[in-house]
């Protein structure tokens, strides 16, 4: 008798359990579809009705406000960047001596760091920290230049702290909505595995056999991966430490 295998499908990660989900909704189209039991359909309903849930709530979960605010911060540091370095180029063609030599030092640590509004935003980040301590040890104020060095000191200040509104919104999505839905998802599943298994016992499992045959093969493939990502683990876990 032809019988859906135990899956744990809790220990997947939320991406791959939504994933998996989506391939068992696919195969309810192999399942008796003329005159079903009442408790199939009941079933097959609820279950796609919690995957479909599941994928709304991980759509959302990408799409977080935060994003918006910290990608104008970004822009806003990249301008502030921009708008100090060019002063400082500009200070160093100055008529006096020696106002000219503090330009060409702000200019030198400058060019040190080069241009970071082309990295990433974290590593854009530790390059600014570097580059406005280094700034503010030089005699700035005698070139009017501390203005424009305090304007970069507020805007990565402003930055950080969208870029940690951003971090926290989307651990309370993942942590929130995407929990849920993924719970009731699963527990779904688990009700159309118990539902089927039953009325192939019951039924005998000819109608079942395609939909059955197909998810297994699903869930060994599931296990294989599960258990190399855990052997992998494994290892690395047992890698003697660096002295």
């Amino acid at each position: 008798m032809k019988q859906l295998s135990a899956l744990n499908i809790a220990r997947l990660r939320t991406e791959e359990s939504f994933g998996y989900l989506k391939q068992v909704e696919t195969e309810t189209a192999n399942l008796p579809g003329e005159e079903p039991a009442a408790a199939l359909t009941a079933a097959i309903t609820t279950f796609t009705t919690n995957v479909d849930a599941f994928d709304d709530a991980l759509k959302a979960s990408a799409t977080n406000p935060a994003t918006a605010t910290a990608t104008a911060a970004d822009d806003a540091r990249d301008a502030a960047w921009r708008g100090a370095n060019n002063y400082a180029a500009a200070m160093c063609a100055y008529p006096d001596a020696d106002l000219r030599a503090i330009a060409e030092q702000c200019k030198a640590v400058f060019d040190k760091y080069g241009d970071p509004t082309k990295l990433a935003q974290t590593e854009e980040s530790g390059v600014l920290h570097n580059l406005l301590q280094d700034l503010e040890a030089l005699p700035i104020a005698e070139i009017n230049f501390s203005v424009w060095v305090e304007d970069l000191k507020y805007k990565e200040e402003q930055f950080l702290a969208a870029a940690a509104e951003r971090t926290e919104a989307d651990a309370a999505r993942q942590v929130g909505i995407v929990k849920e839905t993924r719970t009731a998802a699963e527990a779904a599943y688990r009700s159309l595995v118990d539902t089927v298994n039953a009325l192939a016992m019951i039924n005998g499992d000819a109608e079942y056999a395609t939909f059955i045959d197909h998810v297994n093969a699903m869930i060994e493939r599931q296990k294989a991966i599960s258990k190399a990502r855990a052997t992998r683990a494994k290892k690395e876990d047992e890698k003697p430490g660096e002295l």
